[in-house]
């Protein structure tokens, strides 16, 4: 069952409830006045995923441009409608990119081979937790978008300035709708971890008093790295990444050809790819998730869903995810991705240039939870956790194969796919919130 509301009705429900509240209390909530001083609240749905568990998504207005659009997202089990039970804290999900938050974080809402409730985010609504997540604005910009001028300066920064947005507007409903006005724990998986970090880091420089972040959780992203061939691999792609920026290429648009691959395998999955030879189009879906080599055929260190792979690291099918999972994530997939993240993302890992998101990195003292796949990123986040001034850090790796196995270990996207992830992964992050309430 879904219920729509326009903004114009959802922003005076939101806002008058957070007024009522503030002025209950004492006053406004520091720091959210600022904050949520210019952002508009277009659109809300609210959707029953099953049981007393609900979805809500709100479209806000974070800016004067058409593109200028987050996506915040609330699952909470209520006891009546828009009246929530008692949670025991809050947390609020940050995707990787290219992705969006309902893709990875509530598959069950792209993929029909999976249960309405297997997910993370509804794993920890069951759990009393109350569960919020984003939407980067660029995942908002359609297909058929031809023009990248705007999205020219779009990176770290701006999205984690965003997530600011929706941490001070997710903790103003909550307070609206009776859970009070507590900080939240931030998880950012993939991209998202160096967004949180940012996050993080910025919060350092503001009274304690205007913070949001009660604890952060690194899902699968170091923010620096100790190996030099890690750190020399990304300083090629950031070379790429200026060239096609100082050649007016704004946009990324990996998730067009994702596209492509999606419709070729499920509308011809038998017949030779166009893009990977010697596969089939089915095989070729397995191939981009699995395989630890580029469709130019550089080497990767890390890979997205883990496969059997024969001795030419081609997949006959996936270890831990289930298959089709994997094909419907692929087909959801944001077209288009700011070419300047990526220079960002690349020049973090590098190295050799100066990025103002990571400046305040060594002052982040909130406890910090590092959750590995040893496939993916693995260890290698353990090294940014000690340069932070926290004394309350906890870290582990999902790992089943050995050492020199890793191109075929559990995987990036395995820790919020995989068939056992309630328990390998979505259980020790619910311990860890309910510890640090």
């Amino acid at each position: 069952m879904k219920i729509l509301m326009r903004w114009s009705s959802v922003a005076v429900c939101v806002f008058a409830l957070v007024l009522c509240a503030s002025a209950q209390s004492g006053g406004v909530l520091p720091g959210l006045d600022k904050a949520l001083a210019k952002v508009l609240i277009r659109h809300m749905d609210r959707t029953v995923l099953g049981e007393d568990v609900v979805h809500y998504r709100f479209d806000v207005l974070v800016g004067p441009g058409r593109f200028d659009v987050i996506r915040l997202h609330r699952i909470v089990r209520e006891k009546q409608p828009y009246k929530p039970i008692h949670t025991v804290g809050g947390v609020l999900l940050l995707p990787g990119g290219p992705n969006f938050f309902e893709a990875i974080f509530m598959a069950p809402l792209i993929s029909q081979a999976l249960a309405w409730d297997e997910s993370i985010a509804v794993f920890l609504a069951k759990n009393k937790v109350d569960v919020w997540g984003m939407d980067y604005s660029w995942a908002m910009v359609p297909a058929e978008q031809q023009n990248f001028k705007f999205m020219k300066s779009w990176g770290v920064e701006r999205d984690a300035h965003h997530a600011q947005i929706a941490l001070s507007l997710a903790r103003a409903i909550r307070g609206a709708t009776g859970q009070g006005f507590s900080l939240l724990e931030l998880l950012g998986f993939s991209y998202g971890g160096a967004v949180a970090y940012a996050v993080a880091g910025e919060e350092t420089q503001r009274p304690r008093g205007l913070r949001n972040v009660e604890g952060l959780i690194s899902a699968d992203m170091p923010m620096k790295f100790q190996e030099k061939f890690v750190r020399d691999y990304y300083c090629t792609f950031q070379a790429a990444d200026q060239a096609n920026l100082d050649t007016g290429i704004y946009s990324d648009d990996g998730g067009v050809f994702d596209t492509q691959l999606y419709d070729l395998g499920m509308s011809a999955p038998d017949d030779p790819s166009p893009f990977f030879p010697g596969l089939t189009n089915y095989l070729a879906i397995e191939f981009l998730g699995a395989s630890t080599w580029l469709l130019n055929g550089s080497p990767i260190f890390w890979h997205f869903v883990a496969g059997y792979l024969d001795e030419n690291g081609i997949p006959s099918d996936l270890r831990y995810t289930d298959s089709r999972v994997w094909r419907d994530l692929v087909g959801h997939v944001p077209p288009h991705f700011p070419m300047q993240a990526d220079w960002d993302t690349d020049a973090l890992f590098c190295g050799a240039a100066d990025v103002p998101f990571d400046n305040h990195l060594q002052e982040i003292a909130v406890p910090i939870l590092y959750v590995g796949a040893a496939g993916g990123f693995g260890t290698y986040g353990y090294y940014t956790t000690t340069l932070t001034l926290s004394n309350d850090i906890t870290k582990f790796t999902v790992q089943f194969q050995p050492d020199d196995q890793r191109m075929s270990d559990f995987a990036h996207g395995d820790l919020f796919l995989a068939k056992d992830a309630d328990k390998l992964v979505w259980k020790p992050i619910l311990d860890w919130i309910v510890a640090h309430q």
